[in-house]
């Protein structure tokens, strides 16, 4: 780590997607090592992708072989990460570009479970030349609703546009950075009549919420 990061506080945990290391078989690996003077198995997480493989190349020359020469595997949620956690550490690294701490595991999975909950910012939505953001039609067994989709990194949406290519959805994408934006988001796609709003849609309306609860100071 470079000499201008920081220690990182619980409070600054980076928001999901985050990686972990797995090793080919997909299953978490651990650093056995001391701790304050005590045996312990630390795992990490890192905020994207190129610092966990970063990370792993240099592990042994830092004293963390058992993390030498794995693979990064994303976290999508704070579900997963509540489930990392729980997993069978001791201690959670956390690596990000602003610095990194560690952590008790027990610490990052409550975490992890208070953070499930919230929204976080910023957001992304798909924006035309407008600047209006188109709604999406999904089915339902009631028949079909009008749902502002909204997602957690500009990386998500393409994703998402990709795969819902017949949805002709604009190349663009506008930022909402705080509840207020989020709250005039909201109004604006109700008045165009969308029922819903989801983060990171996948399928369905699982985790839709409720537009007029997003309209709530």
């Amino acid at each position: 780590m470079g000499e201008t990061e920081r220690e990182l506080a619980l409070e600054d945990l980076p928001s999901p997607p985050l990686f972990k290391l797995v090793d080919p078989e997909g299953r978490d690996v651990f650093q056995e090592t001391e701790v304050g003077g005590e045996r312990a198995r630390v795992g990490a997480l890192f905020s994207d992708r190129e610092l966990a493989g970063e990370f792993s190349t240099g592990a042994a020359a830092h004293g963390m072989e058992d993390l030498s020469g794995l693979d990064p595997r994303e976290l999508s949620d704070w579900g997963s990460v509540e489930v990392f956690a729980l997993s069978g550490a001791d201690f959670v690294l956390v690596v990000s570009e602003r610095g990194a701490g560690l952590f008790h595991a027990g610490d990052v999975a409550q975490k992890a479970e208070e953070m499930a909950g919230e929204i976080p910012f910023p957001l992304y939505m798909f924006s035309d030349e407008r600047g209006e953001a188109p709604l999406i039609t999904v089915e339902v067994e009631e028949g079909e609703v009008l749902v502002a989709a909204l997602f957690t990194s500009p990386e998500k949406a393409r994703d998402f546009r990709e795969r819902a290519s017949y949805l002709d959805l604009p190349d663009s994408l506008g930022t909402i950075q705080d509840r207020d934006g989020l709250r005039r988001h909201a109004l604006i796609a109700r008045q165009a009549g969308a029922a819903y709003a989801v983060v990171d849609p996948a399928s369905g309306l699982t985790e839709a919420i409720p537009i007029e609860e997003l309209l709530e100071p």
